[in-house]
């Protein structure tokens, strides 16, 4: 395996056992993220809907099991990480040619556990909770889903701008016939037999939307507070993302420039009973064009200067773009109630 390459993948893990749920009614749920490049590695392991043990009666390792010619190995990575509503996430370094210190190469495991260990017998047998694979031999190491990513890596973008042309290009096609479709909606018609309206299923991207901004919310303890901004609009807290693959818009743009910049940022404005009336993403990008994603058509049309520029907000506040240079975050709204992305 060439790890000196940067590659990425994930793991998804699947429930061995409903004991250590932390809701009967819910599944146990995980996934890992692999990544590695110039010999290192780091691994980012997600969990959800564990059950919480107040006094520490069990704790959850994660384990890679694999083999070496006809002998089986494995390695204990480290102990997992999780609030009292079940959820957590955890980050571990290793060394991709020598994961256990024993000479075995992240390659030689095939497959992840997570187990639940007893602290008050040593005797007790381990007690998996889920379960992925990790390689398969004859495989590639990395997911053809993320090819893209490594492009940006490398600061080969110019396929990547010529693919976000075309998708701009769509978007008008797509508005154009849209507006058509409503002038001849608003025209006087006459009635026909046999028309159908169909189904839309938007509502499903909107629910989608406020599912992962709620998920975001009940996790936030994991993320970096920031406080990007002395003057904000939104008057939002925030964190720091940089997991780019969690978020969740349907917007090329703010992938693309999340992924230059290898983060995003995640606001919500609580009313007064605590209860979120709006959800903010935050891109990074100068106040320019070119780093407006997708030219404001995804409701990026509001720009804010990260700390120490403020003449720039002053003058962006009077339509002037001072500074063309200044750093800050292109920011979209989420209604709370309906999902729909709004302007801020």
């Amino acid at each position: 395996m060439n790890y000196v390459k940067y590659n990425r993948a994930f793991v998804m893990m699947e429930e061995q056992s409903s004991q250590f749920a932390s809701r009967e009614a819910a599944p146990i749920k995980g996934y890992l993220k692999v990544e590695t490049g110039n010999n290192k590695g780091a691994l980012r392991c997600v969990v959800q809907n564990l059950r919480y043990f107040e006094k520490n009666d069990y704790i959850y390792k994660l384990i890679l099991f694999g083999k070496r010619g006809e002998r089986t190995i494995h390695t204990i990575i480290g102990n997992l990480v999780i609030n009292k509503q079940g959820n957590g996430e955890s980050y571990f370094r290793f060394l991709p040619l020598d994961v256990d210190g024993k000479g075995n190469s992240y390659h030689n495991y095939t497959t992840a556990i997570i187990a639940a260990a007893s602290t008050q017998d040593d005797r007790e047998p381990l007690h998996p909770v889920l379960k992925g694979v990790t390689f398969s031999e004859g495989e590639p190491f990395q997911s053809e889903l993320f090819q893209v990513d490594e492009e940006m890596e490398k600061g080969q973008s110019s396929e990547i701008d010529d693919i976000l042309s075309k998708i701009d290009k769509i978007v008008d096609e797509v508005e154009e016939a849209m507006q058509y479709d409503e002038e001849a909606a608003a025209a006087p018609k006459e009635k026909s037999e046999g028309m159908v309206t169909k189904k839309t299923y938007n509502d499903f991207y909107n629910e989608y939307l406020l599912n992962a901004c709620a998920h975001t919310c009940r996790i936030a303890e994991f993320y970096e507070d920031v406080t990007p901004f002395e003057k904000d609009k939104t008057e939002a807290r925030w964190k720091k993302i940089v997991n780019i693959t969690n978020l969740p818009l349907v917007s090329p743009g703010a992938h693309y420039f999340a992924t230059q910049y290898r983060h995003y940022i995640f606001g919500a404005k609580p009313d007064e009973n605590g209860m979120a009336t709006k959800f903010f993403f935050g891109i990074p990008g100068r106040f320019l064009d070119d780093e407006q994603p997708d030219g404001g058509k995804s409701g990026f049309t509001y720009w804010q200067p990260i700390r120490g520029v403020d003449p720039v907000f002053e003058g962006y506040r009077k339509g002037e773009r001072v500074n063309r240079n200044a750093y800050g975050y292109w920011i979209v709204a989420v209604d709370g109630k309906t999902g729909n992305i709004e302007e801020v």
